[in-house]
Order: C-alpha cells, then structure tokens, then sequence
C-alpha cells in the first residue's frame, strides 16, 4: 500500500500529468477510480471493525485516547465528522450474516452489492446510491425479492474499465424498488395528500415568497410549461449561432430561477388563451404519464411522471393518482410492454411529431449515451438510420441524444442501433476494449419477480 501512496505522490508532484495524453490521462482517471474506490471500501469495513471493539470490553476507542470510534477515524485518516458517519450508515446497510444473542441468524443484507464494494466495483457513493431505495422498502417487501435485487444491481458493476455511473445505479434501483412495493404506493399517496400545501407568504423587499409542497402530478405539469416556454428549441426561429466577436443585444441575461418566475407568470396569464401557449417541441406541453401493461391491467402499483421533481428524472406516482388526472388536457397517458417498446406509433414524416417525442422520451428518459442523464425535455432526437439512408421517421428509428452527443456522434465512437424497438448502444474502444453492445437505461439489466 506504501508503494502506491508513493507512486502516486510521485506523479502529481512531477508536474508532467498536465503534458500527458488524452490516453494517458484517461487512464490514470481510471485508475484513480479504482484507487480511490477500493479505498472508501477499506475506510467503510474499518469503520465496522474499529465500532464493534469499542462496544466490547476492549473498548478501542478508549485505549485509543478517544472519546469514541467516530474520532479515533477523525485522527487516522483525516476525515471530517459527517464523512465518517457516513461509513458507519453504510456499514450497518452491508452487515454480514451474524447470529443474535437470542440464537437467531440474521441474514446478510445486500451480500452481492457487499461483495461489489469490497471487490472495488462500486465505492461509497456507488453503494448509496444502489441501496437506499431498497432500504426505504425492505420491511414491507420479501426478503428473496430484495436478494434478487441485490444481485442484479450488483451485476451491473465491474472491476475492469470505467465503473458504472452513480447515478445509473440510482436510477435502476428506484426503478426496482417500486416494482416491487406495490402497496407502498397506497402509503405515498396517502402521505402527499396530507403534506401537500401552496403558500403565499407576506411581501418583503417588493417579493411575495411562495412555499408548499406539490404532488408530483402537479409538480410535472408545471415543470413541462415553464420548460416549454425556458427551452429554445420550442420556439420556432431555434438557436441561433454568432460569430464569437458578435455581440448579441438580445442576449438573455436572466438566470434561470428569474426565468422560471417569469415563466410562470405568462402561464398564469395565458390561462383564459391557453391555445396560444408557447410549444414543446413543434407542439402544445403533454404531460406524459406512463404504466406498464401489467400495472394497468392490475389497477395498481406505479406509474410514473417525467420530470416532475429537480433530478430530472422519472418520478413514480400511485397509479390511482394518475388515472385521476386525466381530465387535464396537457396530460398524455401512455402504455408500453414489459420490454419497454411503443406500441403501435408510427408516422412518416422528416420530423418527429409531438406525440412520437413524447412517446420516445417514456421509452429512453434520458439521453441513452451510458453515463449521460441529460433529462428527456433537454434532449433532441436522433434518427438511428439517417433519413438520407432511407431511415424513417418513426419510434422504432429514434432515440434520445443530447445536443453535446448529437453533435459529436461521428467522432466520440459510440454506436447506435435498435433490436426490437429498444435501442442498443457500443461504446469506444478506451470504454469497452471489446465494443460489446449494451441495452439502454433500466432494460440494461433484467427485474426481478415481485415477492410474495
């Protein structure tokens, strides 16, 4: 370990890691990662290590001058405080198999995701962002289903190459979670009707401050307009590009809290002309709310509410909250099969229709370049087969992409196709040495079976 500190003391005090290539310096970030990971696993099983003597007769945080283990982890290692509170909630979430002074045997928790971190596959961040909405759930869900959980999350991990983003893991687990907690959405719904709440507070300064919390089906509806008005990509002269010595006198030089507020009040103004509203994409704001065929054959569960709280993301809703909001005309409800494909909207035309972005934006959520979450509503849409090369305008030839991926496609190396209507994508060789196409978003790995 000495000669790893020392290497790598040796590097950044040498100077030459500004001189180094794009290669060289992609790999040491790499390696970095792996350094760094395996480290906050040794810092999270040290932790377990260093608490568990100190409750004992040992008592090492005492013999250690210490007034507990929480500093004797302070003075080893440098950490503040709250970083090393952090290692010990994440040592009670991976506790290995134990037998209780009662005799019972307790079961490991998370083994597989355990096994990832020790491994250096994931570190402290990746292990949070994997577990805690399985932690939200594990009391009312069966213990088996959160295995299977488990391993498929673990699954998605690697020790060769670039690790698998935190945010990735996140996203997949809450997408699990709520699969599997069905009747925790009666529980939610319940909870949101008695908090939710929209208060107008007494005007100081010349502002009148607003607080409350909304339901995300509100919350969603009103991010989609002020979108459809922020977003100059609905608006029909587009973004336009200057010579960087051009000075532009109508630069908006608002920031972007100043434009939601200015937004809003041209919603609440156009209210009574709402046919006038500024478009989204060629067309009026949908809200879209989305349900598997399962769900909506069963009457319960989730659906879920793109955008509809500040990750940008998918937000899951009782699926009883969202039959209930049909009524409003900027919502959209939306079907889809288990593997995610769009049933039955097609159109033939050079642009993607409304109905088609919104349908396509369910379907990915974000952009589907790995490691990329640009939201949906920030997102343009590519076709997979080019329009030149006889490719059609419809679903099962577009997807997601950022302006950024957009843009520079032809150069970064990643690869786009569609298998059954799902889109694949192959990474750069400096990503994946083997160029092995991957499925996209929450499809890239399988859901488990609900428990009983």
């Amino acid at each position: 370990m000495a000669h790893a500190v020392a290497d790598l003391r040796s590097i950044l005090t040498s100077g030459t890691l500004g001189e180094a290539s794009r290669e060289d310096v992609l790999g040491f970030a790499i390696s970095v990662g792996d350094m760094l990971r395996q480290s906050e696993a040794a810092a999270i099983e040290l932790t377990g290590v260093i608490e568990k003597r100190s409750a004992t007769a040992e008592r090492f945080d005492v013999s250690s001058d210490c007034r507990s283990a929480n500093e004797v982890l302070q003075r080893t290692t440098g950490a503040a405080p709250t970083t090393v509170k952090r290692w010990s909630r994440l040592v009670a979430t991976i506790k290995p198999a134990r037998v209780l002074p009662s005799g019972e045997e307790k079961p490991a928790e998370f083994p597989a995701l355990r096994e990832a971190l020790t491994t250096g596959a994931i570190g402290a961040d990746g292990l949070e962002a994997a577990t805690r909405p399985l932690r939200e759930i594990k009391d009312r869900v069966a213990p088996t289903a959160l295995t299977e959980v488990d391993e498929v999350l673990a699954a998605m991990t690697t020790t060769t190459g670039a690790p698998v983003m935190c945010d990735t893991l996140r996203d997949l687990s809450l997408r699990l979670a709520t699969d599997l907690d069905i009747t925790g959405a009666d529980d939610d719904e319940e909870k949101a009707f008695q908090g939710r709440a929209l208060r107008l507070g007494i005007k100081r300064n010349g502002l009148v401050p607003i607080t409350g919390q909304l339901v995300p089906d509100v919350a969603g509806a009103l991010s989609v307009l002020l979108d459809s008005i922020n977003n100059p990509h609905g608006q029909p002269a587009g973004v336009k590009f200057r010579p960087s010595d051009e000075s532009d006198e109508n630069a908006d030089v608002r920031t972007m809290v100043q434009r939601n507020h200015d937004a809003l009040g041209t919603i609440l103004a156009a209210v009574p002309n709402a046919p006038d509203m500024p478009t989204n994409g060629g067309g009026a704001p949908v809200l879209v709310i989305h349900a598997t065929e399962d769900t909506v054959r069963a009457g319960e569960g989730w659906a879920t509410i793109p955008g509809a709280d500040a990750t940008g993301t998918d937000v899951p809703v009782p699926f009883a909250a969202a039959k209930h909001v049909g009524c409003c005309g900027t919502i959209q409800h939306l079907t889809t099969a288990t593997n995610g494909r769009i049933v039955k909207l097609t159109i033939d035309k050079r642009l993607f229709s409304t109905d088609q972005r919104c349908a396509i934006s369910v379907r990915d959520r974000s952009c589907v370049i790995p490691g990329c979450h640009t939201p949906a509503r920030w997102c343009e849409i590519h076709h997979v087969t080019g329009w030149a090369q006889g490719g059609q305008t419809d679903v099962d030839n577009g997807v997601l992409i950022c302006w950024h991926h957009h843009r520079f496609i032809d150069r970064m190396g990643w690869d786009i196709r569609m298998t059954d209507g799902v889109p694949e994508v192959r990474p750069p060789d400096w990503i994946d040495p083997t160029k092995t196409w991957q499925p996209t978003g929450p499809r890239a790995a399988g859901r488990p079976k609900r428990g009983a």
